[in-house]
């Protein structure tokens, strides 16, 4: 039963990945298809309509095909929580791997529609760019970071202040039925790691805050007044996701941190663990379908009519995904098949700026060794 429980709650994660996922063609701009830019108005053209109809159904198949293989063969697993969680991240690899090769067919499909539509024929191409771009309030400031800031600092000189009071052990893993599953010996290293991981988070929540408000304006050049106030609400929005995270998170470290002193039933921690989580991600995918990409999905009328279309860019865009533009000096720019942001992979500062954040994030956990 115990087993059961743990599958139930691996898979109440990988719900919300499985309706991102096949939920995007509906959240991308509609001046992109499939990783393919196209004018707006071919975004609900016939064929197009019934491919995204298909990627819903077959990645639908998919995550069911998964979900009942996860049943089956992490049933016998279930009682080792180590072997079922590889189990499970070795799954959802799987999973994003196979999403990518469903997205491939039909971002090749997409190219060869659009080389025979051929819609950019005696189209004007146009770059739409608006020069006061950058001082309008497309963010919220980083200050605010203060109150994660002050809640880390607290708990930091706290544990400085009650270090003696600590247990000769602490736990660095609980389980919801069988507590503490292993610890460590009390040390300053040891004592200090949940403060250090929410100093790393700050900062990676204040990165990403300053690419939201630093990335590359991409404005509709079909309509750049309708597109400017979609991607301001846009940026705005998910400003305002990261600062709030970032709170929930800073807090949620501090209450463990605390439960390092007071021990309390660590079912307990699970669950406040848990509806942290789950409010982070519910207004996450709130989020996702209420904007858009772009804030796309906001509602938004100008009173113009389209007389041009944006310049082809396709050429960058490898595979749809990836952007790769040695002439471009920006270094954060929107996904286009996706909800968020991406790196200009020929930008050398980028990849530091991506490497330094998983280096260390992956070097973090040495601390307790």
């Amino acid at each position: 039963m115990m087993g059961y429980v743990s599958i139930l709650l691996l898979l109440s994660l990988f719900i919300p990945i499985a309706i991102i996922l096949t939920s995007i063609p509906f959240l991308t701009r509609k001046t992109e298809s499939f990783g393919v830019s196209i004018p707006e108005k071919e975004y609900d053209s016939p064929i197009l309509k019934s491919w995204r109809k298909r990627y819903v159904v077959i990645m639908l198949i998919t995550s069911l095909i998964l979900i009942i293989a996860f049943f089956s063969i992490g049933a016998p697993l279930s009682n080792n929580e180590q072997n079922i969680s590889i189990f499970f991240a070795c799954s959802i690899l799987v999973y994003l791997a196979v999403a990518f090769l469903i997205y491939l067919s039909f971002h090749k499909k997409m190219k060869q529609l659009k080389k025979d539509s051929n819609w950019t024929a005696h189209k004007q191409q146009t770059i739409a760019i608006r020069t006061d771009f950058r001082t309008q309030k497309l963010h919220y400031s980083n200050l605010f970071y203060a109150i994660p800031f002050g809640i880390t600092l607290l708990t930091a000189v706290l544990t400085y202040v009650f270090y003696s009071s600590l247990p000769d052990t602490l736990p660095v893993r609980i389980n919801t039925f069988s507590g503490s599953l292993s610890s460590v010996e009390t040390t300053i290293r040891s004592a200090f790691f949940l403060p250090i991981m929410q100093l790393y988070l700050l900062l990676v929540f204040v990165l990403l805050n300053t690419v939201i408000a630093r990335s590359k304006q991409q404005l509709n050049a079909e309509d750049p007044e309708r597109s400017y106030q979609q991607l301001k609400v846009f940026r705005r929005r998910w400003s305002l996701f990261l600062l709030l995270t970032s709170i929930l998170l800073t807090a949620l470290f501090s209450f463990i941190q605390w439960t390092y002193f007071y021990q309390p039933d660590p079912a307990v921690i699970t669950y406040i663990s848990l509806a942290i989580t789950g409010m982070i991600v519910v207004a996450a995918m709130i989020l996702s379908f209420s904007t858009g990409q772009g804030g796309s999905r906001i509602t938004y009328s100008s009173g113009q009519e389209p007389t041009r279309i944006d310049r082809d860019d396709d050429t960058y865009w490898k595979l749809g995904q990836f952007y790769v533009n040695k002439h471009d000096p920006s270094l954060f720019l929107e996904k286009r098949f996706g909800v968020g942001w991406t790196i200009n992979f020929a930008r050398p500062l980028a990849w530091m700026i991506l490497i330094g954040i998983i280096a260390t994030a992956i070097s973090l956990p040495l601390l307790l060794m």
